[in-house]
């Protein structure tokens, strides 16, 4: 399951092991436009999407969850929230690893002379 929340939108990703998607979600795709895909309500939606989709799967195939978020975006804090309330419960146990991909800069290029006026 992968969480990428950026500034503008964020979206949210079940596949499996070998990457393949099986369902996907947007703040575009829950009926959120413009400005309001980059909100909380936005990732909060997206990620109540995914539990229903996870569940869809659960019934055909045991599954365990890897977690995945990239960016620091406030979706990101929604999906954290989504999982830890009543929403999450089922979804929960079978979450078996957490791991956080955002890109971190070490070092990048050099960075723009300052301006004097």
């Amino acid at each position: 399951l992968h969480c990428h929340s950026s500034r503008n939108n964020t979206i949210v990703t079940f596949t499996k092991p070998d990457g393949n998607t099986i369902a996907w979600a947007s703040g575009g795709s829950c009926k959120f436009k413009k400005g309001a895909r980059a909100g909380y309500e936005a990732g909060y939606q997206c990620a109540i999407r995914m539990f229903a989709a996870i569940d869809n799967v659960q019934k055909t195939e045991p599954i365990g969850l890897e977690l995945f978020f990239k960016g620091f975006g406030e979706g990101r804090e929604a999906m954290k929230t989504a999982l830890l309330s009543t929403e999450g419960t089922r979804i929960r146990p079978l979450i078996v690893q957490v791991t956080d991909r955002t890109p971190i800069k070490i070092g990048g290029t050099r960075s723009k002379k300052t301006r004097r006026v």
